[in-house]
C-alpha cells in the first residue's frame, strides 16, 4: 500500500520526490520513507520537505547512515516567528556511521529534513531513512496537494 505522503528534495538543479510506504499493523500506522543518495564533492547540503496537515498521536524517526562520519541530518520545523531545528545524535557501528533524530511529538506544520556537512569535500554515498509512527491519525500533504 502506498500513502500520498511525499518529500521534496532540494540542493541541486532537480527535486526528488520520495513516496511513504504505508505499514499498518495492530493498530498503529508507519509512514516510512527511503533513498540512497549522494553527496558530491561539491554540495554541502540536500534539503528534504514534508508537510504535516494534521495529526495526532505521532512521532517520528529520521536518520542516516554513511561510511563518512561527517554527515549529518537536522530536523527543521518551519514556524513563525522562529524556526524549531533538531540535530542528530551521531553513533558508529564499524565503519558506518549513523546520525538519528527521535521526535516523540510530531505536530501539525512544514518541516525541512536536510543531510549535510559541515567539513569535507569527498564524495559519499548515504542511506537517509524517514519514519512517521503513531496509534492516532495523520495528514500528509502529496505533491498533487501543492
Amino acid at each position: 500500500m502506498v500513502f500520498a505522503g511525499s518529500l521534496f528534495c532540494q540542493g541541486s538543479d532537480k527535486s526528488e520526490k520520495l513516496t511513504f510506504l504505508n505499514n499498518e499493523q495492530n493498530g498503529m500506522f508507519r509512514l516510512q520513507s527511503f533513498v540512497h543518495g549522494r553527496m558530491e564533492a561539491t554540495i554541502r547540503i540536500r534539503d528534504y520537505e514534508f508537510t504535516i496537515k494534521q495529526a495526532e498521536d505521532v512521532r517520528g524517526v529520521f536518520q542516516i547512515d554513511s561510511t563518512n562520519p561527517d554527515l549529518r541530518v537536522r530536523l527543521v520545523k518551519k514556524e513563525f516567528p522562529w524556526d524549531t531545528k533538531t540535530e542528530c545524535a551521531n553513533t558508529n557501528s564499524g565503519n558506518t556511521y549513523s546520525c538519528k533524530i527521535e521526535i516523540g511529538s510530531l505536530e501539525k506544520g512544514r518541516y525541512l529534513l536536510s543531510v549535510y556537512r559541515e567539513h569535507g569535500e569527498s564524495e559519499s554515498n548515504f542511506n537517509l531513512f524517514a519514519g512517521i509512527f503513531g496509534k492516532g491519525y495523520i495528514d500528509v500533504e502529496s505533491a498533487n496537494d501543492r
